[in-house]
């Protein structure tokens, strides 16, 4: 039987019952939480995220991220800062960053550019209002957009945190001020950042989804020749010019005296950028002694070696992931030693064996030139079989527990499932009577 129309005396008896309705008792902030409800939920749906890479690595993932963002939505529309990965998966760039790294923005050169990035990202905010402000690594800039963010009530997520558990950790109370919540990439940061009240989830390394793609992608890629009885070292003295000019001699040095002591050994020098082959030829020229550049193809580097001499930053992980054997070395001076020692917090220097939370490979943490205690280090990885199966083994089974892929979907997922949480309701007990209210 098909249901008739509202007559007139039935809408009559309709509008009673909402007005009935409506005079109840609402809790004090309804209206307040009504308005701010409708104001987060279109910022929502108008699907603008605005997101700051300030550096290479983080420009791979934020890329990453991107494009899992994208799978979930494809109607949202990136803006932000970021380089060519992330320009190339869609990102809107509000500055050119291509021959800019912010590491270096302390600089008095470069402070008219951070002055002009800072105040075209603020406008942005003020103007676009996007649902949602993600910042990936280098605390020093980001922090200045997270404070502007929060000001104009913009939730920030903050991805891949820096590093404050192995120095800095009285900066938390900064973050905790400006950043609603946290994802980060390392098991051992969950704990560290729950302990001191910060919103936290832990999603994986992305780096992984990125070596998983390369493998998938080159799975036929062919590795460096080598000659019967032959041993590969390579020098991998990390990705900006500032290590490589720090850490690169001390390695072809090194490396020098593995040859003395095992000639046949053949040496490869890992260029990540176009931009440093040049320096780095300099470097190898001026040492003396035979060695391949090879620019781009870390993976090939790394398979096709016996050894690598890295310094401490990521690069390990990706070492660690083709269960390669490794030195770590970090070069600083003996006064920004002194200065820095009081302030870090854990007793290993490479990630490596930050994560496995004992020494599974060597490390240095160098003041001088001495590079005889590297050399001596690498030989004995050389020659002693026990050693070197021991430490394959150490690396297979850290990467068994934390190499696996898929961290920036599950940070895409986790994003979501923040934003969605913004536009809720929280309840809390009120200070004056024992009823939950609706803020």
């Amino acid at each position: 039987m098909l249901l008739s129309p509202l007559n007139s005396c039935s809408a009559t008896r309709f509008v009673a019952l909402q007005m009935t309705i409506s005079s109840f008792k609402r809790p004090k902030c309804y209206h307040l939480h009504k308005l701010l409800h409708i104001h987060i939920f279109k910022r929502m749906n108008n699907y603008k995220i605005f997101i700051s890479a300030g550096e290479s690595s983080g420009d791979i993932h934020g890329a990453n991220l991107m494009r899992s963002l994208l799978k979930k939505n494809p109607n949202i529309t990136f803006y932000g800062l970021g380089k060519e990965r992330m320009n190339e998966a869609g990102l809107h760039c509000l500055c050119d960053m291509k021959t800019k790294s912010l590491m270096w923005l302390h600089a008095l050169t470069e402070l008219s550019a951070f002055l002009r990035m800072k105040k075209d990202c603020v406008r942005f905010f003020q103007h676009e209002t996007p649902c949602a402000v993600i910042l990936i690594d280098y605390c020093g800039f980001n922090f200045q957009l997270a404070r502007a963010a929060k000001k104009l009530k913009i939730p920030v997520i903050y991805y891949i945190t820096p590093q404050l558990w192995a120095h800095g950790p009285w900066r938390i109370k900064k973050l905790r001020k400006l950043v609603d919540f946290l994802i980060v990439i390392y098991p051992f940061e969950k704990s560290f950042y729950e302990t001191s009240g910060l919103p936290v989830t832990y999603v994986g390394h992305p780096l992984f989804d990125e070596l998983d793609r390369e493998r998938r992608i080159n799975n036929h890629l062919s590795m460096e020749e080598k000659q019967v009885g032959e041993y590969i070292v390579s020098l991998l003295p990390g990705s900006r010019k500032q290590e490589i000019i720090r850490l690169l001699p001390l390695l072809l040095r090194a490396a020098k005296q593995i040859k003395q002591t095992i000639p046949s050994i053949k040496i490869l020098v890992s260029c990540t950028s176009e931009q440093y082959f040049s320096l780095i030829r300099l470097i190898v020229e001026a040492s003396h002694l035979p060695a391949e550049i090879i620019v781009g193809c870390v993976r090939k580097i790394i398979q096709s070696s016996d050894i690598c001499l890295a310094g401490s930053g990521t690069v390990t992980l990706q070492i660690a992931y083709y269960h390669t054997p490794m030195l770590i070395v970090y070069k600083i001076s003996p006064f920004a030693y002194f200065i820095a020692r009081p302030f870090l917090t854990t007793p290993y220097i490479g990630l490596v064996n930050i994560l496995a939370n004992k020494m599974i490979v060597p490390e240095t943490l160098m003041c001088s030139n001495n590079y005889s205690r590297l050399a001596n280090q690498a030989i004995e990885l050389l020659r002693n079989n026990q050693k070197r199966h021991l430490c394959i083994e150490n690396l297979r089974s850290l990467m068994d527990d934390i190499g696996k892929p898929g961290a920036s979907e599950r940070a895409a997922e986790e994003i979501f499932r923040f934003l969605r949480q913004e536009t809720q309701p929280v309840i809390v007990k009120s200070e004056t009577n024992s009823n939950d209210k609706m803020i």
